[in-house]
């Protein structure tokens, strides 16, 4: 039965009444049965005897939330008492449908599909029709539309065509307008349910490009103005810059749009007239002033626009261009074109964006390929970070701070930055806030060329700092990494724009080859960015680094390092979980809860020293971090503190290159740097020279005497080539300039000390025992005689 097919649906349950139980509700005249609703599946008989007006049938359109029709009912009494009024609401409608009366003599609009789609879309598609179709008087009594759920089983409607009750009205397919009834030529017609499943269907493509065209919210305007509009294409109505000057700018503007789009000189009249008559309202562009009365002066304007190139009609009216240029933007990246999302920020290639709106067709065509081909489309050359009053061609991805600055109480942030971050020193505070201040000031400003890194225990606080930043900026300026890798790696374009770059446990260990590409990140002016699937570009570097772990080491730190301020941030709390944390940490993150605005106030207003923070601060943490950072360092601080240098047991100060890279190798420099390189340090940088003739033990074995005490035997050379350290004295001086540490003063270099079994406990941390002394001689030289008395 094509009566059957047409309103297929929810059929394991429907909707029943007694038609002499229908009574008059008080209120609005609408008749209201006692309904029953039967938990069955509608048989055959029970849709013949629907449309023979033996019973009623009620159906909800839902099945696993998809729909075949949908219905919006209107309930005003009397309504469409005409043909003539029931043409005119068709034709208005201009998509196929059905027009019913409802049982209380009303109106049910009813759509159907050929196939299944989602109830959604059927709710989104029927709003879109009934808002811009009715009258508002008439729209205030029209707010069910079937489906009213998404999914379950749904609500029900009563079915037209029970007998001679709820008939059928008329029926549109294409242009034809098919009337049921009698009709003012006094002909009788039924409805042809085989006809009506035939014809009287919208494709979902249709849908879709009804849909499109509610994305946003349309403008407010006056009715006269959307119909001269319509037929020209409509026209873009300026916000900003130079045509809004004045009501002649803004006129021209708006006539230079429509001209562009296919106005000719007669619509270029009529919507300049109709523009210049809506400055009437106050609440207009230019409702202060009101419209312009000169006709001489009005004249001039539309003259000057006629005189403009007549482009032809758009494929799109400006309404839906300008919804779409809401959420959308075509843009220009390096050659390449993608498109961005400026809702979410968020870039789309080419053919994820044609899929996304997909769906969204009109004229068999995809919506997306007429706002790619209209001239008013919104595009964009490239991305970019700048002030707010930037006005070129690029996206600025720069749109103020994340909350308002307030008056509140900051005492606990700038206490926080000094007493916990900075352990009290005034210095270190004022250094670290102007480097956040001039992040927060200028968020599109190049980076001062320096970084933070702060180590430390749970519990210090190290990661409040992050925390307190994603409190007062945009997500889009605070980038977050937990692996270095992924910091450095090739897919990074999720950085751009990002004033801060938190990388937690990024850069611990003291790698070279992060701390290489770590300083470029640090100190390049530009840096590049790419995305799989999207284009790469180049942009300027706004990024300042903070990193945070909880190794002894934070950062690999060059000898001549100028870009990182290390900080020691002192544990606090052994465990934040404990109450005890948790209650000593509570007002701090109340505060970014609360009040993030006052400490974005306090960020404002405070006083950057740009010229201090383009230099590290000089902290005992980065002393040490310098030292575990080189392997020639740390031997240089070692031989600093016990006064002689490792096989030299003239006591002169002279170290082979041998020795040095051996020592160097065991404190974790590179098997593939060359003795070289070290000697090549050690004159470059703590004022040593080539010297000849230097030692270089080779081995030491350990051999019995005939009265039998074990004696060590040194197998060394004496010919090496080296090289010669200061004066003990001067020496220390130049490696306490490097590392930051205090040597003693005085005296002369030592001879270097080989053990021997009698002394061997200084050097063993088994404190000399018999199974040490063994273990000690198997691992510094050969043994000569295994039967070894003690």
């Amino acid at each position: 039965m094509a009566y059957e097919k047409l309103f297929a649906g929810n059929q394991e349950r429907y909707l029943t009444f007694n038609l002499s139980s229908l009574n008059a509700r008080d209120e609005d005249g609408k008749l209201v049965p006692d309904y029953k609703t039967i938990k069955r599946e509608v048989s055959e008989k029970i849709w013949t005897q629907h449309l023979n007006g033996e019973i009623s049938l009620g159906l909800s359109p839902l099945r696993d939330g998809k729909v075949k029709w949908g219905a919006v009912d209107i309930d005003v009494y009397p309504f469409l008492e005409t043909d003539d009024e029931l043409e005119a609401l068709m034709r208005k409608w201009a998509d196929p449908c059905l027009v019913s009366r409802s049982k209380s003599g009303g109106i049910h609009i009813i759509a159907f599909t050929r196939d299944w789609v989602d109830a959604d879309v059927m709710r989104k598609y029927l709003a879109a029709k009934r808002d811009a179709v009715l009258e508002a008087k008439i729209l205030a009594h029209a707010d069910e539309i079937f489906p009213k759920q998404k999914d379950g089983n749904g609500s029900q409607m009563n079915l037209p065509q029970c007998g001679s009750e709820r008939p059928v009205l008329a029926w549109k397919a294409g242009s034809t307008i098919q009337f049921c009834g009698r009709t003012k030529h006094g002909n009788v017609f039924e409805p042809d349910w085989l006809e009506i499943a035939a014809q009287c269907y919208v494709p979902e493509s249709q849908m879709a490009s009804v849909i499109i065209s509610t994305l946003t919210k349309t403008p407010k305007r006056s009715t006269k103005a959307r119909e001269k509009k319509r037929y020209a294409g409509g026209f873009k109505r300026p916000t900003s810059g130079k045509a809004m000057e004045g009501r002649n700018s803004f006129l021209f503007h708006c006539g230079a749009s429509a001209r562009a789009r296919g106005a000719d000189d007669d619509e270029i009249s009529e919507i300049i007239h109709g523009i210049n008559d809506e400055f009437n309202n106050p609440d207009s562009e230019f409702g202060s002033k009101g419209p312009i009365t000169d006709s001489k002066r009005l004249s001039t304007v539309i003259e000057q626009v006629q005189k403009l190139p007549q482009g032809e009609v758009a494929d799109l009216a400006y309404d839906v261009v300008e919804r779409m240029n809401a959420e959308w933007a075509l843009m220009f990246v390096d050659g390449s074109f993608e498109v961005l999302n400026t809702k979410t920020d968020k870039p789309y290639s080419m053919a994820a964006f044609q899929l996304k709106l997909r769906p969204y067709k009109l004229r068999g065509r995809e919506i997306t390929a007429f706002w790619l081909d209209d001239p008013d489309r919104r595009e964009y050359d490239g991305y970019v970070i700048e002030a707010p009053d930037y006005d070129g061609e690029g996206y600025n991805i720069f749109q103020g701070w994340k909350v308002e600055p307030t008056n509140g109480d900051a005492t606990l942030w700038e206490a926080y930055v000094k007493d916990i971050l900075c352990s009290g020193d005034s210095d270190l505070a004022h250094w670290v806030m102007s480097f956040l201040a001039d992040a927060v000031q200028r968020p599109w400003s190049k980076h001062p060329g320096t970084a933070i890194a702060l180590r430390g225990g749970q519990g210090g606080g190290k990661s409040f700092l992050g925390k307190a930043m994603r409190a007062i900026l945009p997500k889009a300026h605070i980038a977050e990494f937990a692996q270095s890798d992924r910091l450095l790696g090739q897919f990074n374009r999720s950085m751009f724009g990002a004033s801060f770059v938190l990388a937690e446990e990024s850069f611990f260990a003291g790698s070279r080859k992060m701390a290489a590409a770590a300083k470029v990140l640090v100190e390049s002016d530009e840096w590049t960015y790419e995305q799989k699937y999207l284009a790469s570009f180049s942009a300027k570097n706004v990024h300042r680094v903070i990193a945070t772990t909880n190794e002894d080491q934070a950062v690999h730190v060059d000898f001549d390092d100028r870009r990182w301020t290390v900080i020691e941030v002192p544990t606090m709390f052994d465990d934040t979980n404990r109450l005890e944390g948790r209650k000593w940490w509570d007002p701090y993150y109340a505060l970014l809860r609360d009040d993030p605005g006052a400490v974005l106030r306090y960020l404002l207003e405070y006083e950057v020293d740009q010229d201090l923070i383009a230099s590290p601060w000089v902290t005992a943490a980065k002393a040490s971090d310098k030292i575990a950072s080189d392997p020639v360092i740390a031997l240089m601080d070692d031989i600093a503190r016990i006064g002689s240098c490792p096989d030299d047991l003239r006591g002169d100060g002279r170290i082979s290159s041998a020795t040095l890279a051996r020592e160097a190798w065991a404190r974790g420099a590179s098997r593939y740097d060359n003795p070289r390189r070290f000697s090549n340090q050690l004159r470059d940088k703590f004022g040593g020279t080539t010297a000849a003739n230097c030692i270089n033990i080779e081995k030491v074995e350990y051999r019995q005497t005939p009265d039998g005490i074990l004696t060590p035997y040194v197998i060394k050379r004496t010919d090496r080539a080296g090289v010669q350290l200061p004066a003990l004295s001067e020496f220390r001086r130049i490696v306490s300039k490097v590392t930051g540490e205090t040597y003693p003063d005085d005296g002369d270099w030592l001879e270097h000390r080989i053990a021997d079994p009698e002394t061997v406990n200084d050097i063993d941390p088994n404190g000399g025992d018999v199974d040490g002394v063994l273990q000690y001689v198997k691992d510094n030289g050969a043994i000569v005689k295994e039967d070894i008395p003690f």
